[in-house]
């Protein structure tokens, strides 16, 4: 027999507020490869625009994952209920699992193929982050709200368990690439079901799923910093105005936040594209 019982949901605090939450990967990837979309890289460099396309191509495979299809399944012959049940929760667990799993990879070529444009002296996604976010802090003097919170919380999911505030966006880049290559490596353990004292079988693996979800999450934040560096420097040009037909709430000057529905221009797009747009205010 199933049940629904679980070990524990991984479910951090910028995901669950009123204003200003943090989108999902499947909704952040979509704003984030419109953005690009409506840009170009501003270069004499030789297929410096194929190299371009060839990143946005991989970020649109991110943006067109929808479902990953499993069937665990095992007939041996002589499976009884349990094994059954087993093998349902557990064909259910790998699908969202493999789901994170297979958007990270695609990410992960996207921010390394504008690494390699943008920034070819780097040789590393987190090196190149790196220079974005101390370029940003200089010019803009803040990063994209709750870039650090995704990066302290990524950091509760390293080997060492160790937590705490001021973990780099490109530190945590660096560990969602290495999370991505224990995958590739068949190094990354794989979770399955739990079962209770009266045989009841239950989903596990949340810190898993958590972990490579937020790892895309910190790749997609990493692309976002690069972007933004890059039009600073005027390495990057974006094109035509965001139409926020729906509108959405963005931070203030205060520290708040305050409701857009009009045209904003997609350079100060870039900077909010990751939250959910919330319900707009009480006339």
């Amino acid at each position: 027999m199933t049940t629904t019982g679980m070990e524990g949901s991984c479910l951090p605090s910028y995901r669950t507020l009123s204003t200003l939450a943090l989108s999902e990967p499947e909704d952040h990837v979509r704003e984030l490869t419109d953005w690009v979309e409506h840009a170009s890289a501003v270069s004499g460099v030789p297929g410096a625009q194929n190299s371009w396309d060839t990143a946005y191509k991989w970020l649109r495979l991110a943006q067109g994952l929808r479902t990953v299809a499993f069937d665990m399944s095992y007939d041996d012959g002589g499976m009884c209920s349990a094994g059954l049940d087993f093998d349902a929760v557990w064909t259910e667990m790998m699908e969202e699992w493999q789901q994170h799993q297979v958007r990270l990879g695609y990410l992960r070529a996207a921010l390394e193929g504008f690494v390699r444009l943008l920034y070819p002296d780097t040789g590393a996604p987190g090196l190149a982050v790196d220079a974005a976010e101390e370029k940003l802090h200089r010019l803009v003097g803040a990063l994209p709200v709750h870039a650090h919170a995704v990066a302290d919380h990524l950091r509760t999911h390293a080997p060492d368990g160790v937590s705490g505030a001021g973990t780099s966006v490109a530190a945590a880049v660096t560990q969602a690439v290495a999370l991505h290559e224990m995958a590739v490596r068949g190094c990354a353990s794989v979770p399955e079901p739990g079962s209770d004292a009266d045989g009841k079988v239950f989903p596990t693996g949340h810190a898993e799923v958590c972990a490579v979800k937020e790892a895309s999450t910190v790749l997609l934040l990493g692309i976002q910093l690069l972007m933004a560096a890059a039009v600073q420097e005027d390495r990057v040009a974006v094109f035509d105005d965001k139409y926020l037909l729906d509108g959405m709430w963005i931070p203030d000057a205060s520290g708040g936040s305050r409701w857009v529905d009009e045209e904003m221009p997609y350079g100060e797009y870039l900077a909010v594209l990751h939250l959910q747009p919330g319900e707009p205010p009480e006339l």
